[in-house]
């Protein structure tokens, strides 16, 4: 699409984000397993046994005993698999993985999409959660990561709109009702999966830039960041939204990557030291910037205990 720059897109590198760092084009998404763009499922395919992933194929293998980390949630989990890769290389931690584009992961509320009831998102939400109580083992981790800047952060500062209208029982509900609904049933889904000895990891959104990457200079590392402020605002009511799902249960664990996607200055990075892009767009990793978040990630899991030998 870079064939068109000058018309449609604002910017002077020819190739901001070299297909390389695009956890999207990457075929298989993982190299060496069968995780691809099958484990996707469509926008408006109905949820059901023929249309759900395959957690055969769906997979990374993993060494006996070290149980594994199931991926849920809509492109923001896709983009984490980089990551999540080089940890388990580390862990031996087998990988599942699933997802739906746009799709929050709550099985009580309703997206709007394209003006329409986002209906096969709530089934997908609701039965992938169902099947991981069915399929998932003592030990085991389901680790929810998605769109959350999208849903659950505020467009205005009294907290009263979001981007993606969400309802619940056919009530559209402002932000914050939309916070308290998701804490609610996160804390549901917790306490479920603590009678079967599961763990929970619920993933804090990575902060968003002000433009498209193409709009930002090759040269800077940061100038395309939103003020700062606003920054902080946004990943902190996604983090206490989380915080207040996990509180007092102790197999739910609240993952935050924010202050290593930052600079000193509180501005979002695009770019590493080395000049790495970070984002491939306004609000997804980079495969360089998913990849620089498994050191972070490894030791969140051997602090929390989450990693079995007690790595």
């Amino acid at each position: 699409h870079y064939s068109v720059r000058g018309r449609f897109f604002i910017g002077t590198d020819r190739d901001p984000v070299p297909l390389h760092e695009r956890v999207q084009e990457w075929n298989p998404t993982l190299p060496g397993t069968r995780i691809d763009q099958n484990c996707t499922i469509p926008y408006w395919t109905p949820y059901s046994p023929a249309s759900r992933s395959d957690f055969e194929r769906c997979s990374k293998p993993g060494r006996p005993g070290a149980g594994e980390i199931f991926l849920l949630g809509d492109s923001h989990a896709e983009h984490l698999l980089p990551m999540l890769d080089l940890v388990t290389a580390a862990t031996g931690q087998r990988i599942s993985f699933t997802n739906k584009r746009s799709c929050f992961i709550d099985p009580q509320l309703t997206l709007f999409l394209n003006n329409r009831p986002y209906k096969p998102c709530t089934d997908f939400a609701a039965g992938e959660m169902e099947r991981a109580l069915e399929r998932l083992k003592p030990g085991d981790i389901v680790m929810i990561s998605s769109n959350l800047n999208n849903y659950l952060s505020s467009a205005d500062a009294g907290g009263t709109s979001q981007g993606q209208p969400a309802y619940l029982s056919g009530r559209r509900l402002n932000v914050a009702e939309v916070r308290q609904a998701h804490i609610l049933s996160m804390r549901a889904f917790a306490q479920r999966l603590a009678a079967r000895g599961i763990q929970l990891v619920l993933v804090v959104d990575n902060p968003t830039l002000a433009r498209e990457i193409v709009a930002c200079p090759k040269d800077s590392a940061s100038s395309c960041a939103p003020d700062p402020a606003l920054t902080a605002s946004s990943q902190l009511a996604v983090r206490l939204t989380l915080e207040a799902a996990a509180a007092g249960l102790p197999n739910v664990h609240v993952f935050d990557p924010t202050p290593y996607l930052l600079g000193p200055d509180g501005r979002v990075r695009y770019r590493n030291d080395l000049g790495k892009i970070i984002y491939s767009d306004s609000h997804h990793l980079s495969v360089s910037g998913s990849r620089s978040l498994a050191a972070p990630f490894e030791r969140f899991l051997s602090q929390a205990g989450l990693i079995p030998g007690g790595r």
